[in-house]
C-alpha cells in the first residue's frame, strides 16, 4: 500500500474525514478500524499509530466538529427584533446546510447519542448553553422591550422551535424523506421564523 507523506497532524485530519466518509455510507457499528485504514490510505498498523481505537477517532470526529459551531453572539450585542431575526436566520442557515461532510456528522450524532454515551448529552449542553440560553435571553429582554407575549413559554417555545427546523432538516436530508416529500429547506426555515415571531407577539 503507499502512503502518501503527511504531517501528523494532517494525517489526523485526513483520517477523521476518511471516517467520515465511511460514516456517510454505512452503520457506524459494521465500521472497522482496517476499513478506516483502507479509505484513509495507511495500514491498520500505522492508524494505531494515531488512535488507539475506533471509539477514539469517533471522539475526536465529535469534538473537533463541536469546535466548528453555528454563529453565536453574546445576546447584549442583539439589540432590536431585526438583529434577533437575523441572528436566529443566520443561526439557522448554518444548521441546514446541505453537504456531505454535515450530512455524515449528524448520522454519526445521531447513532453516537442513541447509545446513550456522554457525546450526545455533551452536545445537548453545548446548545442548551449557546443557542437556547441567547434565544432566551433575548425573549425576556423582548417581553420588557419590543412588546413580546408575557405568557410565551420560553424554555419550551425555544425547544420546539430548533427541534422542528432540525428534525426537518433531518428527515429531508438524512433519512431521505425528499425522495418521497422534496421541500425547500431555505423556504421552511423562513417559514418556522415566522410563525416563531407570530406566537412571540399573540397578545
Amino acid at each position: 500500500m503507499a502512503t502518501i507523506r503527511m504531517k501528523k497532524e494532517d494525517r489526523i485530519q485526513h483520517i477523521l474525514e476518511s471516517t467520515l466518509n465511511l460514516v456517510g455510507r454505512k452503520p457506524l457499528e459494521s465500521i472497522r478500524t482496517a476499513e478506516i485504514a483502507k479509505e484513509s490510505g495507511i495500514s491498520e498498523g500505522a492508524l494505531f499509530k494515531y488512535f488507539n481505537s475506533k471509539s477514539d477517532i469517533i471522539q475526536q470526529i465529535m469534538i473537533r466538529y463541536e469546535k466548528t459551531t453555528h454563529p453565536l453572539i453574546p445576546a447584549k450585542n442583539i439589540i432590536t427584533i431585526d438583529d434577533f431575526k437575523l441572528f436566529i436566520d443566520c443561526y439557522l442557515s448554518s444548521m441546514i446546510e446541505v453537504s456531505s461532510e454535515r450530512s455524515a456528522y449528524l448520522r454519526l450524532l445521531l447513532q453516537v447519542s442513541m447509545d446513550g454515551g456522554k457525546m450526545g448529552k455533551n452536545k445537548y449542553l453545548q446548545i442548551k448553553n449557546g443557542f437556547w440560553h441567547i434565544m432566551e435571553d433575548r425573549i425576556k429582554y423582548g417581553q420588557t422591550y419590543w412588546g413580546f407575549n408575557k405568557n410565551f413559554d420560553i424554555p419550551l417555545q425555544v425547544r420546539l422551535f430548533h427541534f422542528a427546523v432540525l428534525m426537518f432538516f433531518i428527515e429531508q436530508e438524512i433519512f431521505n424523506a425528499k425522495a418521497v416529500d422534496n421541500f425547500d429547506l431555505a423556504k421552511m426555515k423562513d417559514v418556522a421564523i415566522s410563525n416563531f415571531f407570530k406566537l412571540l407577539s399573540l397578545k
